[in-house]
């Protein structure tokens, strides 16, 4: 969980474009994921560290 927290502190301070980037690669590697657990992962990542949430409300 440790390194969770430290990757996604290091990913909040990239700049918004990157930002808005990466969550479109994670939304895209979400849809073509077969495994349910990875999928899962996967979409619920950017909201697990405070990337997403902000910008859907």
């Amino acid at each position: 969980m440790k390194i969770m927290e430290s990757v996604g502190g290091e990913l909040l301070r990239l700049p918004s474009g990157l930002r808005e980037r990466l969550l479109h690669v994670l939304a895209d590697l979400a849809e073509a994921e077969q495994d349910p657990a990875r999928r899962d992962f996967l979409k619920g990542f950017p909201f697990a560290i405070g990337m997403a949430g902000a910008e859907e409300s």
